[in-house]
């Protein structure tokens, strides 16, 4: 069974209590080969595109090099994420999905079309991709060289919006809001028997769990998120959104809300106000900024202050120094990137020396 080192467990399971034991908990790895199977001279879109996704032998022998050839600093471990995009859920459940050459959609033929005869929305364990998705997993879980994720189910409105398309169920929100909601219901009641398959499938393999961020808990956890909640007031988030992730955050043994764009910092004080969420993991969206900003700071020290932990992906090097300056260590988990070797140690020995900050 694989297992993190125990001073490296101490510093995750100090995170999930909101401490630190001696410094800020740091992932930081440095990649020696690509991740993603190589696009070989002169070939098509749709031949990489099935390459890269639908090969899983193919993939699982690029994802074990990548990890056994990576260099480890800090609190960064061998790990892989199963990835078929963003969601995932929406198409074990009656959805269609389409690979691209970057991400899958979900929502590109929905199934849904009228609410007034919806389709019944059911796990099907014998869907395409579903068997896709455990193929990967144990492919990676037999390897033993790299902790293996749960794979992105997505958050419960983010997957109805798979099934329905997104425009279409922004005017249901008005329309038929009960409909909504109660679908809603139903997809969070089949992503607890989803993660629960998968989670049971990881556990005889290796200690604890990990998703798409690469952080290790020790009991059960996952990323939570609405990014339909963008173009939601705070009461709409309160009540298409907020029912269905305390529900989850009570599922699980631990939980980070991915807070992804400017349009959701107004339903900040909504997630605050969960009791069992840990965390929330702050991306400012494409163009916006490095979550490492110091613009973001005053926003950072209000979550440490409501006692909620903070998830931080920081992509530039130089924007390290400053951000533990500006915060307790205390349930903070940095995950710092554009890295080679020589700066991961140079950061490394900031992290160290800095130490628990004042």
């Amino acid at each position: 069974m694989l297992k993190l080192d125990p001073m490296i467990a101490k510093r995750y399971d100090a995170f999930w209590q909101r401490g630190a034991v001696d410094r800020f908990l740091t992932y930081l790895a440095v990649g020696k080969n690509p991740s993603k199977p190589p696009r070989l001279a002169g070939m098509s879109d749709e031949e990489y595109i099935r390459r890269k996704w639908d090969d899983i032998a193919l993939r699982t022998e690029v994802s074990n090099k990548h990890c056994a050839t990576n260099n480890y600093y800090l609190d960064a471990f061998p790990r892989q994420f199963i990835n078929f995009g963003p969601g995932s859920l929406a198409a074990s459940i009656g959805g269609n999905y389409q690979f691209a050459l970057d991400t899958v959609w979900f929502d590109r033929n929905p199934v849904v079309t009228d609410w007034e005869a919806p389709p019944t929305i059911a796990f099907d364990p014998d869907s395409d991709l579903w068997k896709k998705t455990l193929a990967f997993t144990d492919g990676i879980l037999e390897g033993g060289i790299a902790h293996t994720s749960i794979a992105d189910l997505g958050g419960s409105l983010d997957i109805v919006a798979s099934l329905r398309g997104t425009e279409p169920l922004l005017y249901d929100l008005y329309d038929y809001p009960e409909e909504v909601k109660a679908a809603s219901r139903r997809v969070t009641e089949l992503w607890k028997h989803a993660y629960t398959l998968l989670a049971d499938r990881t556990a005889p393999y290796q200690e604890g769990t990990s998703s798409w961020m690469p952080l290790w808990c020790r009991e059960r956890y996952s990323p939570l998120q609405c990014d339909l909640s963008v173009m939601f007031s705070p009461d709409m988030f309160e009540e298409f959104v907020l029912p269905d992730l305390i529900d989850l955050t009570e599922f699980l043994d631990h939980s980070v809300y991915h807070m992804d764009g400017l349009g959701e910092i107004p339903h900040l004080d909504h997630l605050l106000s969960i009791p069992r969420l840990d965390a929330i993991q702050w991306t400012p969206g494409a163009g916006i900024g490095d979550p490492g900003d110091e613009r973001w700071f005053e926003m950072y020290q209000k979550i440490q202050a409501a006692g909620k932990g903070l998830v931080l992906f920081v992509g530039k090097p130089e924007l390290v120094e400053p951000l533990i300056h500006a915060l307790s260590p205390n349930g903070v988990f940095l995950s710092v990137g554009g890295c080679d070797d020589y700066t991961a140690k140079k950061v490394e020995e900031m992290i160290v020396s800095h130490g628990l900050g004042k």
